[in-house]
């Protein structure tokens, strides 16, 4: 997914962002709007790319492990749970 198409996905989902200060709730204008859903793209697109990455290195481990001839299960207790699905 581009970072432009997450803009757009976290747009349609949060149509406006509030923020509470001094216990009064303000709605960000377009230029916080903006920023605000920029770097939440960024941070997600980072998140989804450093578990992607740790997949695949996850993957280069249980085929070298394999040429080794370890089972299955043997490889599932040498190699750490995978992380949480992003959502």
């Amino acid at each position: 997914m581009t970072k432009q198409e997450k803009i757009n996905e976290l747009k349609l989902k949060f149509a406006t962002l509030n923020k509470q200060i001094n216990n009064e709730i303000i709605t960000l204008d377009q230029k916080e709007y903006e920023a605000t859903i920029n770097d939440w793209a960024d941070a997600i697109l980072t998140k989804e790319a450093a578990k992607l990455e740790a997949e695949q290195a996850r993957q280069t481990k249980i085929a070298a492990y394999e040429k080794l001839g370890l089972t299955p299960a043997e490889i599932e207790a040498l190699l750490p749970t995978p992380a949480e699905p992003i959502s």
